[in-house]
Parts: structure tokens; sequence; C-alpha cells
């Protein structure tokens, strides 16, 4: 499993590293660019062609990894290389786990990343004041409430499992795709769609089509039980129920993407 996190790991890094150094660069040079002398050069069209290239590198950034990560995939497992990846000692769980456990982190560098290009940025601004305030506010709450630091980890949690979730999603409708004989990669655009609006769907049903029948039930029960609970408590169960909601459609991502690999993948 470390094996394959290594070799994952460098055939993102290779192409997402040099990108983030980029963008780091590109912020300190408009960073400089934005003193009042600096406009003045050329009218301040380097200023604004500078600024423009930034924001390029910024959707960039997001933009490459999201394909990294399709591609990393779908080339590894679905495509040629499946060939060598399949005949490991290893099992599909930790083939799964390796390309998810990278995604997570590369998606974490990308939003680290430009969050810091901002700040870089905003370095000659009120951000950086801004910023400090806030971090103030809530170096108080936590004086006031250690639940905060409970609020804060839940609410991390709830963005890790969010984006496990969507990478396993992404993976599903790769590996349906997959099992059409021609068109694969449109196939899984197709499937993409397909799910997506199916999941919208049974939304809006269990929201609005069964709001005056079970749903309205379940909802006044549930405010009944938890009639007098204290509210950290209830934020605290808040957060959590939310986590679990989000890895229920994420697992079954997961199931089926296991079993297709497992039992239906055609690398022909």
């Amino acid at each position: 499993m470390l094996k394959l996190l290594k070799y994952e790991w460098k055939a993102c890094a290779r192409i997402c590293l040099p990108l983030y150094g980029a963008m780091l660069l590109m912020s300190i040079i408009n960073a400089l660019m934005t003193t009042d002398r600096a406009q003045d050069i050329m009218n301040g069209i380097p200023t604004a062609i500078l600024a423009m290239l930034f924001f390029a590198l910024l959707v960039a950034v997001f933009v490459v990894t999201a394909v990294i990560l399709i591609q990393r995939f779908y080339k590894n497992l679905l495509g040629d290389e499946g060939y060598l990846m399949f005949t490991l000692p290893v099992t599909v769980t930790q083939h799964i786990w390796s390309k998810v456990i990278i995604a997570v982190a590369i998606c974490c560098l990308s939003g680290i990343v430009a969050a810091l290009s901002i700040s870089i940025l905003g370095a000659n601004t009120n951000l950086l004041w801004g910023i400090s305030m806030v971090l103030g506010e809530f170096g108080r709450s936590v004086a006031e409430d250690p639940n905060v630091l409970g609020y804060l980890f839940e609410g991390i949690l709830l963005l890790v499992i969010s984006i496990i979730s969507g990478v396993l999603y992404l993976y599903l409708c790769m590996a349906l795709g997959h099992l059409a004989k021609k068109h694969r990669v449109l196939m899984s655009v197709v499937w993409y769609f397909v799910l997506s609006t199916a999941a919208q769907f049974l939304l809006t049903f269990v929201l609005f089509g069964v709001a005056d029948g079970p749903m309205e039930t379940v909802m006044t029960a549930l405010a009944n039980a938890l009639n007098g609970v204290p509210q950290q408590t209830l934020v605290h169960g808040v957060l959590l129920g939310f986590c679990v909601a989000t890895a229920i459609p994420g697992a079954i991502c997961y199931a089926g993407t296991h079993y297709i690999l497992q039992h239906k993948l055609n690398l022909e």
C-alpha cells in the first residue's frame, strides 16, 4: 500500500508541485506590482496583465488537479496500465484507496496553496488585517467555549468526507462507463449526468414529495426527542449527522466501483 501511495504521489506531484510554485511566485510578483510606483509604469498595463496571469494560474490549479485525478484513475486502472497494475500483489481495495488518499491530499494542497497565494497578493491591502481579526476572534471563542475546537474538527472532517465522496463518485462513473464496448469516455460522462440527475430527483422527492407524509412525522418526532438538549450537543449532532449523510453516498460509490473492478473489469 505504501509503495502504491508513493508511486501515485510522484505521478501527481511532478505536475502539481511546479504549478503550485508558479502560482506562489506569480502572487509575490503581483503583490510587488500593487505599489503606486509600479502601477504608474505604462499606465498600469503590466500590472493588469500580471493580475490576469495570476487569475489564469489560479483557475488552472483546480482544473489541472481535477484532470490529473480523473486521468490517474482512468489510465492507471482502466487503461493500458491496468494490465500491469492488476498483476501487482495488492488488492482492488488498496488500488482504490491509494488513488483516493492522494486525491484528497492533492485537493487539500491545491486549496491551501490558493489561499496562501491570495493572502500574499493581499499583503498590501486590508486582507491580512481581516484574517488576523478572524483568527483573534476564533481564539477568543475557543477560550470562552472549548466546543468551538470540536466544531472546527467536525467541519474539517465533513470537508474531507465530501472530497472523498466526490472522488469516489467520479470513479464510479468512470467504472460504469468502462463497461461499454465503445466510446467509454463518452459513456463515463453520460453516467455522470444520469447519476447526478437521479440523485437530485431523489433528494427533491425526499425533501418535498413526502414532506406532508412520513418525513413530516419523522421530523416532528425528532424535534420532540431533541427538546431540551443543550445547543452545543445539537451543533455537534448536526455536524456529525452531515458527515454520516455525506459518507453514505460515498460508501455506495465505493462498493459499486470495487465490484466493477473486481468482477466486471474488461481491459480489452
